[in-house]
C-alpha cells in the first residue's frame, strides 16, 4: 500500500483497524467524475497544503486518474505540496487537444505527472491573475476523463465563492485552528447556497498554535470538519514525500480524502466525517455531522386526539 501507509501503520499500531476502514472508504467506487474545490478564508492558513495532501492520497489509492489544478496565486501551490517540482503549464495546442478529447490519452495531453501518479495543471504559472472562466476553458472540457478533479481556488469570501461552487461537486473550506478563522469558515460554508454541492471544513494548524479546546470546537461545528496537524516538513525547501511526513499528518490526509469520497457518494447522508462526538458510524470514520441533505423536517402524522390505533381498535371489536 505504499511507504506512507507503512509509516503510519508502524507509528500508530493501535489504529490499524481505522486505517484499513479509511483506506476502503477512499477506494470506494463512484459513478461519476467528482470536482472538489478547495478555498481558504485567508492566506497562509494551509489551503494548498490540505488540497495537495488530499489530491496525493486520492491519486495513490484510487484506480482511476486524478487531476490537480492550481488556480491560486500561492507561491507553494497544491501541486508543490503534492510533490511536483517541474512546471505544470501546457501549450495552447495541448489545451485544444484536451478540449476536444474523446480518449484518455487526449485528455491528459501536456499534463505534468507527480511520482505518485497525480496529473497536474497550473493555471497560475505565469504569475498573472487567473480569471475564474479560465477553469472552464482549460479544465472542464476534459474533466469527465478524471475520477477526481481537485482545484485550489485560493482565498474566497461569501461574495466570491459562487464561482467555486459552480465548478464543484464538493467544496472544502480551509480554516486556521482558531475560533475566529473557524467561524469565518462556517460562514463561508453557509454561503454555498446549492443543495447539490456538499461542503466540509479542513481545520489546519499551519502555525502550530492549536489549543486543546480546538478539538471541542470542531466537534460542535454545524459543518463536517477534519483537522490537519502542523508538520514542519511543509516548510522544507523541496516537497517532502508522504513517507517522510509525520504519521499524524498522513492519517489526517487519509481522513480528509475519505471525507471527500464520502461527500461525493450518491447516497443519503454520504460518509460521516471525523470531528465530533459520533452520532453513528460508517467506514470507521467518526461523525460530526452527516454529509448530505438535512433530514426531512415534515413531522410524522399523528392520529386525532382520542383516536385508537388501528390494531387496538380491531382487538376491541373482536372481543
Amino acid at each position: 500500500m505504499g511507504r506512507a501507509w507503512t509509516t503510519v501503520v508502524s507509528a500508530l499500531p493501535g489504529r490499524v483497524d481505522e486505517l484499513r476502514r479509511l483506506d476502503a472508504a477512499v477506494r470506494a467506487p463512484l459513478p461519476l467524475s467528482t470536482r472538489v474545490g478547495f478555498t481558504g478564508v485567508a492566506g497562509g492558513i494551509g489551503c494548498s497544503v490540505a488540497a495537495g495532501l488530499a489530491a496525493s492520497v486520492l491519486a495513490r489509492r484510487r484506480d482511476h486518474r486524478v487531476l490537480a489544478v492550481n488556480a491560486s496565486p500561492s507561491s507553494r501551490s497544491l501541486l508543490w505540496h503534492a510533490g511536483l517540482t517541474s512546471p505544470a503549464t501546457s501549450t495552447p495546442a495541448h489545451e485544444v487537444e484536451r478540449r476536444a478529447a474523446r480518449h484518455s490519452s487526449e485528455a491528459t495531453a501536456g499534463l505534468a505527472l507527480t511520482p505518485g501518479g497525480l496529473h497536474c495543471l497550473d493555471l497560475h504559472a505565469d504569475g498573472t491573475p487567473v480569471r475564474d472562466a479560465r477553469w472552464w476553458e482549460a479544465v472542464a472540457p476534459a474533466g469527465r476523463f478524471f475520477d477526481f478533479v481537485v482545484t485550489d481556488w485560493g482565498v474566497r469570501d461569501p461574495a466570491t465563492v459562487g464561482s467555486v461552487v459552480s465548478a464543484s461537486t464538493v467544496v472544502c473550506v480551509v480554516t486556521a485552528a482558531d475560533r475566529a478563522s473557524v467561524q469565518a469558515g462556517v460562514d463561508l460554508a453557509h454561503a454555498v447556497d446549492d443543495p447539490a454541492v456538499r461542503v466540509l471544513l479542513a481545520v489546519v494548524d499551519a502555525s502550530g498554535t492549536r489549543r486543546p479546546a480546538t478539538g471541542d470546537l470542531v466537534r460542535l461545528l454545524p459543518v463536517p470538519a477534519v483537522e490537519l496537524p502542523r508538520d514542519r516538513a511543509h516548510g522544507a525547501a523541496r516537497p517532502v514525500p508522504g513517507a517522510r511526513l509525520r504519521a499524524s499528518t498522513n492519517l489526517a490526509a487519509l481522513r480528509l480524502a475519505a471525507a471527500l469520497v464520502g461527500a461525493a457518494t450518491p447516497r443519503a447522508g454520504g460518509l460521516p466525517v471525523r470531528g465530533a462526538a459520533p452520532r453513528g458510524r460508517s467506514a470507521g470514520v467518526e461523525v460530526s455531522a452527516p454529509v448530505g441533505p438535512p433530514p426531512d423536517p415534515t413531522p410524522t402524522p399523528q392520529p386525532p386526539a382520542g383516536a385508537q390505533p388501528p390494531a387496538r381498535a380491531r382487538r376491541e371489536r373482536a372481543a
